[in-house]
C-alpha cells in the first residue's frame, strides 16, 4: 500500500491519509515520512488535520458542547448502557 501511495503521489495526486487511530499510530503505520508528504492527514476520525505534514486543525467534542453538556451526554450514554437487557453481561 505504502508503494501504491508513493506512485501515486510521484504522479501529482493528491493524496490523502483517513484514520481512526492518533497520529502516532499513523505514523507507526505508514511511516513519518509518507505522512510528511501526504497532501492531508486526518487523525482521530478527522479530529486532528495537517496538511503536507503540518498542524492544520483540530477540534474536540468537549469544545463543541462544552463540559455541562459533554457530562450529561455522558452520563446518559452510561446509564442507557446499564439498563440495556443484554443476554449475557459476561464473558464465560
Amino acid at each position: 500500500m505504502i508503494e501504491t501511495l508513493n506512485r501515486i503521489m510521484e504522479k501529482g495526486i493528491a493524496v490523502g491519509i483517513v484514520s481512526g487511530s492518533d497520529l502516532h499510530k499513523i505514523k507507526e503505520q505508514v511511516g513519518e515520512d509518507l505522512v510528511q508528504r501526504a497532501d492531508y492527514t486526518f487523525s482521530e476520525n478527522g479530529l486532528y488535520a495537517m496538511k503536507k505534514g503540518e498542524f492544520l486543525s483540530k477540534m474536540s467534542i468537549k469544545d463543541q458542547l462544552g463540559e455541562d453538556k459533554l457530562k450529561k451526554l455522558i452520563n446518559f450514554s452510561l446509564r442507557y448502557i446499564a439498563d440495556l437487557d443484554i443476554p449475557i453481561k459476561r464473558y464465560v
